[in-house]
């Protein structure tokens, strides 16, 4: 996979402070790098997940209020991903009942029988 270089940070901040059309160019050209250089089967999907990301940006008034939205719908994302990671590993491990030969146990009464004494 083709890795680009970007700016310094200090550069891109400076670009975000004097040109942020130009970092906006930037920033799209090194998307559609990412995309253009990952495999076909996935490039549909990230292209719909960068049209959910750029709607955000659109809709939002201010950059932070879009970062808040983008970092939700991360955190929506890894919480599926977890949940489901979660169901595959509860899936593959027996239920403790079934475990190994144990034969069936014997019940043995926790309170004691006073009338027995």
């Amino acid at each position: 996979m083709k890795q680009s270089r970007l700016p310094a940070f200090d550069v891109l901040v400076n670009l975000a402070k004097r040109d942020p059309e130009a970092l906006e160019r930037l920033r799209r050209k090194e998307i559609e790098s990412v995309i253009t250089n990952a495999p076909p089967h996935l490039q549909r999907r990230l292209r719909g997940l960068q049209f959910q990301i750029d709607s955000q940006i659109q809709i939002h008034a201010s950059p932070l209020g879009a970062c808040i939205k983008i970092s939700e719908m991360m955190h929506e994302s890894f919480t599926h991903l977890r949940c489901v990671l979660n169901e595959l590993t509860d899936q593959q491990q027996p239920p403790l009942a079934i475990v190994g030969n144990a034969a069936p146990a014997e019940v043995i009464p926790l309170r004691r029988d006073l009338s027995a004494d």
